[in-house]
């Protein structure tokens, strides 16, 4: 009980300093041109498609088809406590590029079946992406494009489903962690600083506690002077969007808390390296320069430990790239995903 007094203690401190520095900031943010202001976040929408998921669950996903004949499928899988709602730009850009895209909610999330917590594990996770890669993949082959815990699950994929992931040609790994977080938390990841251990507690706090919960709530749809607008900000770069954090935000809000706090907690003690080297599809590491939220550097040693894999560091992008800078990161998703395609057709 005392201890977790004295968690509870350090995260509202370390949420309270996030907050104050956090004003600074979006009095900034209020001061710049918003060019997302016009974007309509979220409301690019694929045909809806609900597909059978693990034990008996339904996964939701939205499907566009390619408009260009058979030239491969993208599928997508965002990151923790999102919505594939996220995709908005990769969804307006890259569907009208010739390749099919696939876009899906992780159990639990946006509109898929709902899920006890307990059950939210990494290898319910895994399933659930080979599910999606069987409903749509074809002989064309399959790029796949992770976000954060997004990047984990198909990194889990790709090593442990070697028949189903055959058809992958590619991976795209943004702002993918190879330890849980909260490992800063307790001091036993080596790149932690004092910032980062702040930062911990902050995204450990803000996904488990009833208090932001309720910030969350009373936030939803606001402006930039709510707290939870503060808490989030810290994920981005310099120049973000305010319409692009709010965005976030209210997706954020949208995931149940009890499963929010459960995929957070679902990498504790976590570490994806002895699996890497099984990996033999090319990836790209995409890292955002400015990320707080997993260190670029950790970035860095994922793909060293990947037997053909480059990294792409986004001097101007925090942990939400695709989002921050959608022009840049599409266009590297199109290139990537067009020469990798190719290559098999043109060997086959």
């Amino acid at each position: 009980m005392a201890g977790g007094h004295r968690f509870l203690g350090r995260s509202l401190r370390s949420l309270a300093g996030t907050v104050a520095v956090g004003r600074l900031v979006t009095r900034m943010d209020g001061r710049r041109p918003d060019p997302a202001a016009s974007d309509h976040l979220g409301a690019v929408r694929g045909e809806p498609r609900m597909i059978r998921g693990p034990r008996a669950s339904r996964l939701y996903t939205e499907w566009f088809p390619s408009t260009t004949g058979r030239r491969g499928t993208i599928v997508f899988t965002h990151g923790l406590c999102l919505t594939e709602a996220v995709w908005h730009y990769q969804k307006r850009y890259l569907a009208g590029n010739g390749f099919a895209v696939v876009t899906w909610d992780l159990p639990g999330h946006g509109h898929s079946d709902p899920i006890a917590p307990a059950e939210l594990t990494q290898d319910l996770l895994t399933e659930a992406l080979a599910r999606v890669v069987d409903e749509y993949a074809d002989d064309t082959g399959v790029i796949h494009v992770g976000h954060s815990l997004g990047g984990v699950v198909t990194l889990n994929y790709l090593a442990r489903n070697p028949v189903s992931a055959e058809s992958a040609r590619g991976a795209v790994l943004v702002s993918t962690p190879m330890q849980h977080f909260a490992n800063a938390v307790a001091g036993r990841w080596p790149g932690a600083g004092l910032e980062a251990k702040a930062l911990g507690r902050v995204l450990q706090f803000a996904v488990e506690s009833s208090v932001v919960e309720r910030f969350l709530a009373r936030d939803v749809g606001s402006s930039t002077s709510g707290v939870s607008y503060r808490v989030i900000r810290v994920g981005f770069g310099r120049n973000a969007s305010p319409t692009q954090i709010r965005f976030i935000r209210d997706v954020i809000a949208s995931v149940p808390p009890k499963v929010r706090a459960a995929a957070y907690r679902l990498l504790t003690g976590y570490d994806i390296r002895p699996l890497l080297p099984d990996i033999k599809v090319p990836a790209l590491v995409m890292i955002g320069k400015r990320d707080r939220l997993v260190d670029p550097s950790e970035s860095e040693t994922l793909a060293s430990h990947l037997p053909n894999a480059k990294t792409l560091v986004l001097d101007d992008a925090g942990h939400a790239a695709f989002m921050e800078v959608p022009n840049r990161f599409n266009e590297i998703v199109r290139t990537f995903a067009e020469r990798h395609l190719a290559a098999r057709r043109h060997s086959a």
